[in-house]
Protein backbone atom coordinates (compact mmCIF):
# COMPACT_ATOMS: atom_id res chain seq x y z
CA UNK A 1 0.00 0.00 0.00
CA UNK A 2 1.53 3.31 -0.98
CA UNK A 3 1.99 5.82 1.79
CA UNK A 4 -0.25 8.84 1.52
CA UNK A 5 1.27 12.28 1.64
CA UNK A 6 0.86 13.64 5.16
CA UNK A 7 0.82 17.26 6.25
CA UNK A 8 1.30 18.19 9.90
CA UNK A 9 -1.96 20.16 9.89
CA UNK A 10 -3.91 16.99 9.07
CA UNK A 11 -3.64 15.90 12.70
CA UNK A 12 -6.46 18.39 13.37
CA UNK A 13 -8.71 16.77 10.74
CA UNK A 14 -10.52 13.46 10.54
CA UNK A 15 -9.28 10.85 8.09
CA UNK A 16 -11.25 8.17 6.29
CA UNK A 17 -9.96 4.77 7.39
CA UNK A 18 -12.57 2.84 5.42
CA UNK A 19 -15.50 4.34 3.52
CA UNK A 20 -17.70 3.99 6.61
CA UNK A 21 -15.16 4.61 9.40
CA UNK A 22 -13.38 7.88 10.13
CA UNK A 23 -10.77 8.64 12.77
CA UNK A 24 -9.76 12.00 14.16
CA UNK A 25 -9.47 14.46 17.01
CA UNK A 26 -12.32 15.90 19.04
CA UNK A 27 -12.05 19.19 17.13
CA UNK A 28 -13.36 17.38 14.02
CA UNK A 29 -16.74 16.99 15.77
CA UNK A 30 -17.27 20.76 15.73
CA UNK A 31 -17.40 21.25 11.97
CA UNK A 32 -20.94 20.32 10.95
CA UNK A 33 -20.27 21.04 7.28
CA UNK A 34 -17.33 18.59 7.14
CA UNK A 35 -19.25 15.94 9.07
CA UNK A 36 -22.19 16.20 6.69
CA UNK A 37 -19.92 16.20 3.62
CA UNK A 38 -18.36 12.94 4.83
CA UNK A 39 -21.80 11.45 5.53
CA UNK A 40 -21.11 10.96 9.24
CA UNK A 41 -24.20 9.72 11.10
CA UNK A 42 -22.67 8.36 14.33
CA UNK A 43 -19.89 9.67 16.59
CA UNK A 44 -17.86 7.78 19.21
CA UNK A 45 -16.12 10.14 21.65
CA UNK A 46 -13.55 8.88 24.15
CA UNK A 47 -12.81 11.30 26.95
CA UNK A 48 -11.08 11.50 30.31
CA UNK A 49 -12.53 13.15 33.42
CA UNK A 50 -9.86 15.86 33.13
CA UNK A 51 -11.30 16.71 29.69
CA UNK A 52 -14.97 16.68 30.72
CA UNK A 53 -15.28 20.47 30.91
CA UNK A 54 -13.65 20.87 27.49
CA UNK A 55 -15.60 18.25 25.59
CA UNK A 56 -19.26 18.61 24.75
CA UNK A 57 -21.68 17.26 22.20
CA UNK A 58 -21.84 19.92 19.49
CA UNK A 59 -24.72 18.70 17.34
CA UNK A 60 -26.91 16.41 19.49
CA UNK A 61 -29.85 16.51 17.10
CA UNK A 62 -27.73 15.69 14.04
CA UNK A 63 -25.84 12.53 15.09
CA UNK A 64 -26.09 9.49 17.31
CA UNK A 65 -23.40 9.51 19.99
CA UNK A 66 -21.55 6.98 22.09
CA UNK A 67 -19.41 8.60 24.77
CA UNK A 68 -17.04 6.56 26.92
CA UNK A 69 -14.83 7.70 29.75
CA UNK A 70 -11.42 6.36 28.75
CA UNK A 71 -8.18 7.69 30.19
CA UNK A 72 -5.07 7.90 28.00
CA UNK A 73 -3.11 5.96 30.61
CA UNK A 74 -1.17 2.77 29.91
CA UNK A 75 -3.07 1.10 32.77
CA UNK A 76 -6.54 1.92 31.38
CA UNK A 77 -8.45 -1.26 30.52
CA UNK A 78 -9.63 -0.86 26.94
CA UNK A 79 -10.59 -4.46 26.20
CA UNK A 80 -13.73 -4.39 28.33
CA UNK A 81 -14.99 -1.43 26.25
CA UNK A 82 -14.26 -2.88 22.80
CA UNK A 83 -17.58 -4.81 22.55
CA UNK A 84 -19.72 -1.70 23.18
CA UNK A 85 -17.85 0.26 20.53
CA UNK A 86 -17.99 -2.63 18.06
CA UNK A 87 -21.74 -3.00 18.59
CA UNK A 88 -22.28 0.75 18.07
CA UNK A 89 -20.17 0.81 14.89
CA UNK A 90 -21.76 -2.36 13.51
CA UNK A 91 -25.25 -1.00 14.14
CA UNK A 92 -24.35 2.28 12.47
CA UNK A 93 -22.82 0.67 9.40
CA UNK A 94 -24.86 -2.47 8.87
CA UNK A 95 -28.30 -1.66 10.31
CA UNK A 96 -28.53 2.06 9.74
CA UNK A 97 -26.37 2.40 6.60
CA UNK A 98 -24.32 5.09 8.35
CA UNK A 99 -20.78 6.30 8.78
CA UNK A 100 -18.91 6.63 12.06
CA UNK A 101 -16.32 9.10 13.35
CA UNK A 102 -14.26 7.73 16.26
CA UNK A 103 -12.50 10.52 18.14
CA UNK A 104 -10.65 11.48 21.30
CA UNK A 105 -9.02 14.75 22.32
CA UNK A 106 -6.10 14.53 19.88
CA UNK A 107 -6.98 11.48 17.79
CA UNK A 108 -3.55 10.04 18.48
CA UNK A 109 -3.85 7.32 21.14
CA UNK A 110 -7.31 6.35 22.39
CA UNK A 111 -9.45 6.59 19.27
CA UNK A 112 -6.90 4.84 17.03
CA UNK A 113 -6.73 2.00 19.55
CA UNK A 114 -10.49 1.50 19.27
CA UNK A 115 -10.46 1.67 15.47
CA UNK A 116 -7.62 -0.87 15.36
CA UNK A 117 -9.50 -3.21 17.71
CA UNK A 118 -12.65 -2.88 15.63
CA UNK A 119 -10.86 -3.62 12.37
CA UNK A 120 -8.94 -6.55 13.87
CA UNK A 121 -12.20 -8.18 14.90
CA UNK A 122 -14.15 -7.20 11.78
CA UNK A 123 -11.49 -8.43 9.35
CA UNK A 124 -9.80 -11.20 11.33
CA UNK A 125 -6.44 -9.66 10.52
CA UNK A 126 -3.69 -9.44 13.11
CA UNK A 127 -2.61 -6.40 15.08
CA UNK A 128 0.55 -5.56 13.12
CA UNK A 129 -1.23 -5.51 9.75
CA UNK A 130 -4.17 -3.43 10.99
CA UNK A 131 -1.88 -1.05 12.90
CA UNK A 132 0.13 -0.30 9.73
CA UNK A 133 -3.06 0.08 7.70
CA UNK A 134 -4.57 2.63 10.11
CA UNK A 135 -1.26 4.47 10.46
CA UNK A 136 -1.04 4.77 6.67
CA UNK A 137 -4.38 6.62 6.81
CA UNK A 138 -3.69 8.71 9.95
CA UNK A 139 0.07 9.02 10.17
CA UNK A 140 0.10 10.88 13.51
CA UNK A 141 -1.61 8.09 15.42
CA UNK A 142 0.42 6.49 18.20
CA UNK A 143 -1.48 4.48 20.86
CA UNK A 144 0.37 4.45 24.17
CA UNK A 145 2.43 1.32 25.01
CA UNK A 146 -0.25 -0.08 27.33
CA UNK A 147 -2.88 0.22 24.61
CA UNK A 148 -0.58 -1.44 22.05
CA UNK A 149 -0.01 -4.33 24.44
CA UNK A 150 -3.77 -4.77 24.96
CA UNK A 151 -4.38 -4.69 21.21
CA UNK A 152 -1.78 -7.41 20.69
CA UNK A 153 -3.57 -9.54 23.26
CA UNK A 154 -7.05 -8.79 21.91
CA UNK A 155 -6.80 -11.00 18.81
CA UNK A 156 -6.73 -14.28 20.73
CA UNK A 157 -9.42 -12.99 23.11
CA UNK A 158 -12.03 -12.14 20.47
CA UNK A 159 -11.16 -15.30 18.52
CA UNK A 160 -11.78 -17.42 21.64
CA UNK A 161 -15.01 -15.58 22.47
CA UNK A 162 -16.29 -16.08 18.93
CA UNK A 163 -15.35 -19.76 18.93
CA UNK A 164 -17.36 -20.23 22.12
CA UNK A 165 -20.36 -18.64 20.45
CA UNK A 166 -20.55 -15.75 22.91
CA UNK A 167 -20.81 -13.21 20.08
CA UNK A 168 -22.48 -13.58 16.70
CA UNK A 169 -19.94 -15.31 14.48
CA UNK A 170 -21.81 -14.31 11.31
CA UNK A 171 -20.61 -10.72 11.81
CA UNK A 172 -17.08 -11.87 11.10
CA UNK A 173 -16.66 -11.42 7.37
CA UNK A 174 -13.02 -12.13 6.74
CA UNK A 175 -10.61 -14.89 5.98
CA UNK A 176 -6.97 -15.22 6.93
CA UNK A 177 -4.42 -13.69 4.59
CA UNK A 178 -2.66 -15.98 2.17
CA UNK A 179 1.13 -16.11 2.16
CA UNK A 180 1.66 -13.77 -0.86
CA UNK A 181 -0.07 -10.96 1.02
CA UNK A 182 2.48 -10.90 3.83
CA UNK A 183 4.51 -8.07 2.27
CA UNK A 184 4.46 -4.85 4.26
CA UNK A 185 3.82 -3.00 1.00
CA UNK A 186 0.68 -5.00 0.28
CA UNK A 187 -1.62 -4.22 3.22
CA UNK A 188 -5.18 -4.55 1.96
CA UNK A 189 -7.58 -4.36 4.89
CA UNK A 190 -10.29 -3.04 2.60
CA UNK A 191 -10.29 -6.25 0.58
CA UNK A 192 -10.70 -8.27 3.76
CA UNK A 193 -13.64 -6.15 4.88
CA UNK A 194 -15.99 -6.53 1.89
CA UNK A 195 -19.11 -5.48 3.77
CA UNK A 196 -17.79 -1.97 4.37
CA UNK A 197 -19.07 0.53 1.84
Amino acid sequence: MPLLEWRYEQRREMQEILPSIYLGPYSATRNLENLRAAGITHIVTLWDTSEAKLLKVHHPDQFQYLQLEISDAATQNLIRNFPAVKEFIDRAIFSEDGKVLVNCMSGISRSPAFVIAYLMEATGMDYDVVYRFVQNKRFCMNPNPGFRHQLQEYGPIYTAVQSLGLQPVEQRTSVRRSAPEDDDDNIDVERHAPRFR
